[in-house]
């Protein structure tokens, strides 16, 4: 037996939480919105390292139109229900769990998409993994990447450890580590790791000079001042161009060796922090794939291939503006849900108040060129 819902978000995280609470805010009724969960609510937040937080600085400025920048909509602010500027991953998960509770979301956790298969009508079919059929008008997809950690970006990678599978940084007792990658989360992995006194030897594996100030490109000023506070650390050697081509496991550690020959010992496994590869899952046929490997997607997010199937979230990039951060893809959260408002005669007023709070994207070209002049 089929289920029938209008509106399907697939994904509980803040992506997909962030196009509920709009839609809820439009009048939606409970019974026509349904967002589905592989696993738990903010479940990629709660698998972060414990000791791993948000990089982006939260501040209850709500009142004078400052939307904290972790806010997934405008009425709230995860440091007001927190008490923290830097959440970890668990205390952001609570703060999804907060807005669900308040804005009375309905999910289905633990409830995996394995099938998507589009319907004449431009209605798309979903089975779950425990066989479970949902019809639905329209499906905005909201996964994420964090399912999907770039294991295999050189030989023998296997035999590292991505830090997306260490629960904390206590677990790595060895003397030292080869950290692999030299962005965000190799950054908070080389000071969590020297912060427990072992030594740590940080691979930069980018050999290109990024001219912008888009923190999706180059280090956030948090994470570029711990690096700067490690810089006189004997903990902590910095090898710059070293992008690792092979990792070898010896008689006592690893072996790391270069596009160039050069090579580095690593007494622990090696950490690989090279990223997450976009991953969408069971809809990947359904959207035209760009050269850059991102998905392709029309001026309102939506698929090139199949009308009512929406993006949302870090996988999300329109021309060179790549929007990863939540207070980048929470812009677009208004993009698939006026039009989906509009068709199903709800009320999108609300719009007004997401656009007076800066949550709503709709200019790419202030983002093309860094404004600030001091």
């Amino acid at each position: 037996m089929e289920e029938r819902v209008k509106v399907v978000i697939v994904g509980a995280g803040p992506a997909g939480l962030g196009c509920a609470v709009l839609l809820k805010q439009m009048g939606i009724e409970d019974q026509d919105i349904l967002v589905i969960e592989a696993s738990t609510i903010g479940s990629t937040f709660k698998a972060w390292p414990k000791e791993m937080k948000m990089i982006t600085p939260s501040f209850p400025s709500n009142g004078y139109h400052q939307t904290d920048l972790n806010a997934i909509s405008p009425d709230t602010s995860p440091a007001f229900s927190l008490g923290k500027e830097h959440p970890t991953g668990t205390d952001y998960a609570e703060y999804l769990r907060t807005i669900v509770k308040h804005y009375d979301i309905q999910v289905r956790e633990r409830t995996a998409v394995t099938d998507v298969t589009p319907n004449s009508d431009e209605s798309f079919l979903i089975t779950t993994q425990s066989e479970q059929r949902i019809n639905c008008q329209y499906l905005i997809w909201a996964g994420g990447e964090f399912s999907a950690p770039k294991l295999k970006g050189f030989q023998g990678s296997e035999l590292c450890l991505h830090n997306s599978q260490i629960s904390s940084w206590d677990e790595c007792t060895d003397d030292h580590y080869a950290v692999i990658g030299c962005y965000e989360s190799g950054v908070d992995a080389a000071y969590n790791l020297a912060q427990r006194g072992k030594k740590v030897t940080l691979l930069d594996t980018n050999t290109e000079q990024t001219d912008t100030y888009d923190p999706s490109r180059v280090l956030s000023p948090y994470t570029a001042e711990r690096l700067v506070s490690m810089a006189n650390s004997d903990l902590v050697k910095l090898e710059q161009n070293f992008r690792v081509q092979q990792v070898e496991a010896l008689e006592q550690g690893f072996k790391l060796t270069d596009s160039q020959g050069k090579t580095l010992s690593s007494i622990g496994r090696p950490i690989n922090c090279t990223g997450f590869d976009t991953h969408l899952g069971p809809v990947k046929a359904l959207f035209d794939i760009r050269k850059d490997g991102y998905p392709e997607v029309n001026k309102f997010d939506e698929s090139t291939r199949y009308r009512n199937l929406f993006l949302n979230g870090p996988t999300l990039v329109h021309g060179t503006v790549l929007l990863c951060f939540i207070y980048k893809f929470r812009g677009r959260f208004a993009t698939p849900c006026s039009i989906i408002g509009a068709e199903l005669e709800l009320d999108t007023s609300v719009l007004a108040h997401y656009q007076q709070a800066g949550m709503l994207l709709d200019d790419f070209t202030c983002c093309e060129n860094q404004q600030c002049f001091c």
